[in-house]
């Protein structure tokens, strides 16, 4: 993909404003539940988007590119260390979900929020928005900084694969709108 003049403006000025740096990604934190099933799959469905965004580029210049957006995953009662769901990492794999480098969901374990997860993301997504809610309640000085998805995800715990399939492509349609629509 070849760089237009105005996108080179932008990358000259964006470079002007962090003193010649590449600017750190948008890191984003994706809240749910028990943090194994849909708060993981938006986070790795983000994170391989991000990726994918960088496959224009000649390899070389891909490879030195920081991603727009860098996500990560967290439960409002999670049970900490219990692994993702298998239904979800069948349903990333099938979907041609690719893990990232250094955020391989395969090796996602489960986390509860709390304040230094919130200090640390620029952007906190609920994936309901009893979820977002709940956030708000528990950490109000971070109102400025908490979302949710555009449309509420059900949750497919305890459900078979084709649940997980439909609710991975409820998440990736949100992601999708959210980060990665194509300006008009």
């Amino acid at each position: 993909m070849a760089m237009t003049l105005t996108e080179g403006v932008t990358c000259e000025r964006e470079l002007e404003k962090t003193n010649g740096k590449a600017a750190a990604p948008r890191l984003v934190c994706f809240v749910c539940t028990g943090n194994t099933c849909r708060s993981p799959m938006a986070a790795a469905v983000t994170n391989a988007l991000a990726e994918k965004e960088k496959s224009g580029y000649a390899p070389l210049i891909a490879d030195a590119m920081t991603p727009r957006v860098l996500a990560f995953s967290r439960g409002l009662y999670a049970e900490d260390g219990a692994p993702i769901s298998a239904n979800a990492v069948e349903a990333l794999e099938r979907s041609g979900i690719v893990p990232v480098r250094d955020a391989d969901y395969h090796a996602h374990t489960a986390r509860t929020i709390d304040e230094e997860d919130v200090r640390a993301a620029d952007l906190l997504v609920a994936v309901s928005g009893s979820h977002a809610t709940e956030l708000l309640m528990r950490f109000p000085w971070a109102a400025s900084k908490i979302t949710c998805l555009p449309k509420a995800i059900t949750d497919p715990w305890g459900g078979n694969l084709g649940v997980y399939e439909a609710c991975l492509a409820e998440i990736t349609e949100c992601v999708r709108s959210m980060f990665f629509a194509k300006e008009s």
